[in-house]
C-alpha cells in the first residue's frame, strides 16, 4: 500500500491594511489642512462676548483691602478683553475707537495707580504704627514681669523672717503659759520669782508681736512701693499704647475702598464704544445696499 501526500489548501488570510508611509502621510496632512475652509468671525458674536466680560468686570467687587493687587489683575483683564477685540476685528477698531479706549484706559490707570499709591502709603503708616504698638506692649509686659518678679522676691524673703519670728512667739507663748500652769512653791511666793519670770516672758512676747506687726507692715510698704513704682512707670506706656491705636483705627477708617464705581462708570463707557463700533459699519452697509 503505498502513500500519497495530501495536498495542503489555501489558509484564509486576514484582510491587511497597508500603513502609508511617513512621507505620504505627512502630503495627505498637509492636503487636508491646505483644503480647510477659513473660520469666518462675527463681529457681534465678539463683541457680545467682550461686552459681557466688560460687564461683569464692572460690578466685580473685591474683598477686604488692600485692594493694590486687586485693581492691577483687573486692568490686566480690561487689556485682555480689550485686546481680544481689537486681534478679532482690526479693521473694524479704527482710529477713533482705539483713541477714545486709550485715552479712558489711561485715565482708570491713572486713577487706579493713584490709590495705589494712597494704599501703599497707608499700609507703610499701618505697619508702622502696628510695629511702635509691638514695641509697647513689650515694653509693658517686660515691665509688669519686673514688678511681679520684685513682689514675688520681697514676699519670699519676709516670709522667711515671718515665719522664724512667729516660731520665736509660740515657744514664748509655750513658755508662759506653762509658768502659769506651774504651782507656786514657798520661795517663788516669797521672793516673787515666778512673778518675775512671767512679766519678763511677757514683755518678750509683746516685743516679738510688736516685731512681727512691724515686719507685716514694712512688707506692705515695700510692695506698695513697688507697685508704685510700676504704675508711675507704666503710665507713659498706657498713654503711648492709647494714642497708637487711635492713629490706627483713624488711618483704617479713611482706608480707600474698592473703586467700584470708577470702574463701572469705564466698563460702560467701554462696552458703549464696543457696540458703537461693530454697529455702526453694519448700519452703513445696509444703507449703501437700500441706495442700489
Amino acid at each position: 500500500m503505498s502513500y500519497e501526500p495530501r495536498s495542503r489548501g489555501m489558509r484564509s488570510r486576514r484582510p491587511s491594511t497597508k500603513k502609508l508611509a511617513s512621507k505620504a502621510k505627512r502630503m495627505s496632512e498637509n492636503q487636508e489642512f491646505a483644503y480647510k475652509e477659513p473660520v469666518s468671525i462675527n463681529p457681534q458674536e465678539v463683541a457680545s462676548r467682550a461686552t459681557n466680560a466688560l460687564e461683569h468686570l464692572g460690578t466685580q467687587r473685591f474683598g477686604m483691602p488692600p485692594y493694590s493687587e486687586h485693581f492691577r489683575r483687573w486692568l490686566v483683564d480690561i487689556e485682555s478683553v480689550l485686546n481680544e477685540v481689537k486681534t478679532a476685528l482690526p479693521e473694524t477698531a479704527g482710529e477713533v475707537y482705539t483713541n477714545s479706549v486709550a485715552q479712558l484706559l489711561s485715565a482708570v490707570r491713572t486713577e487706579l495707580n493713584n490709590r495705589i499709591g494712597a494704599e501703599d502709603t497707608l499700609s507703610a503708616k499701618v505697619t508702622d504704627l502696628q510695629a511702635r504698638l509691638a514695641d509697647i506692649e513689650r515694653q509693658m509686659m517686660e515691665l509688669e514681669n519686673e514688678q511681679r518678679s520684685k513682689v514675688h522676691e520681697v514676699k519670699r524673703d519676709s516670709s522667711k523672717s515671718v515665719r522664724r519670728l512667729q516660731g520665736e512667739i509660740d515657744a514664748l507663748d509655750a513658755q508662759r503659759l506653762r509658768l502659769l500652769r506651774q504651782e507656786t512653791t514657798f520661795l517663788e511666793r516669797l521672793f516673787g520669782s515666778r512673778k518675775v519670770r512671767v512679766e519678763e516672758g511677757s514683755r518678750s512676747l509683746n516685743s516679738k508681736r510688736t516685731d512681727l506687726e512691724n515686719r507685716t507692715a514694712n512688707l506692705q510698704e515695700r510692695v506698695g512701693s513697688i507697685r508704685v513704682s510700676y504704675q508711675q512707670r507704666r503710665k507713659p506706656l498706657v498713654d503711648a499704647e492709647t494714642t497708637l491705636r487711635r492713629e490706627l483705627a483713624e488711618l483704617r477708617a479713611n482706608s480707600l475702598d474698592d473703586a467700584v464705581e470708577i470702574r463701572k462708570t469705564a466698563c460702560d463707557t467701554l462696552r458703549k464704544l464696543i457696540s458703537a463700533v461693530v454697529s455702526d459699519p453694519t448700519s452703513q452697509g445696509q444703507e449703501g445696499t437700500d441706495s442700489t
